[in-house]
């Protein structure tokens, strides 16, 4: 289908280092948010998965590629797309664009996650259930 997921995070206080940019780790939680955002937004909340599902979906890699400097206030565009689904993970791939002070949209950083679907009462990986794989599929 090729859609895309979009998000966006404005930059706060607490995520900047002591050189006054956003510290490197950050980034992981900002695009975890908006991965629950898109379950959530699909009517699959991360904590329905959890409580009711008993499923987990642990990371299992992630990477990041950082091209610019991302800064306190800045305005982050995230566009999360699905670059795979296997039989027991996926993998998302999140372009981070930046606007600075009304400035164009700069690329910032390029955000690669895979995580696998496990049970919570065994610890092992399951099948990815339909529910997610159909939403998924929406952003492949």
């Amino acid at each position: 289908m090729n859609n895309i997921f979009s998000y966006t995070h404005r930059v706060q206080l607490h995520e900047i280092d002591g050189a006054g940019v956003l510290f490197y780790g950050e980034i992981f939680r900002i695009i975890h948010n908006a991965y629950e955002e898109m379950l959530f937004s699909n009517n699959l909340p991360l904590h329905k998965i959890i409580h009711e599902r008993r499923e987990a979906i642990p990371l299992v890699h992630t990477e990041a590629d950082y091209y610019r400097q991302i800064k306190l206030g800045e305005t982050l565009n995230l566009n999360m797309k699905v670059a795979s689904i296997g039989d027991h993970s996926f993998t998302l791939k999140t372009t981070v664009d930046g606007f600075d002070n009304n400035s164009e949209p700069q690329h910032k950083a390029t955000v690669t996650t895979t995580h696998v679907t496990t049970s919570i009462d065994s610890g092992k990986k399951i099948i990815v259930p339909d529910v997610l794989r159909e939403i998924l599929l929406r952003y492949e």
